[in-house]
């Protein structure tokens, strides 16, 4: 079952519409907006005071609408455990 596209970010959804993009080339822009949400949070948790500020919320629509296009997202630290 797919998860509904309501409130998706701006940037998801911009992807998502494109008719002009192939799924190939949608799950590739999708990829590369998920590559940069994650750099951004790495960088917020880095920061002495995290605000939440819609950071997850913008991750988690990018990682639905890959799924709904038949891709999981595996990130090279999901398999390890907590990092300082």
């Amino acid at each position: 079952m797919r998860e509904s596209a309501k409130n998706t970010h701006p940037d998801v959804q911009r992807v998502i519409d494109n008719q002009g993009l192939s799924n190939g080339d949608k799950i590739a822009e999708l990829k590369k907006l998920h590559d940069d949400e994650r750099a951004i949070q790495r960088a917020a948790s880095e920061s002495p005071m995290i605000e939440d500020d819609g950071l997850n919320d913008r991750l988690h629509d990018v990682e639905v609408a890959l799924k709904n296009l038949g891709v999981e997202i595996k990130g090279p630290e999901d398999n390890l455990g907590a990092t300082l």
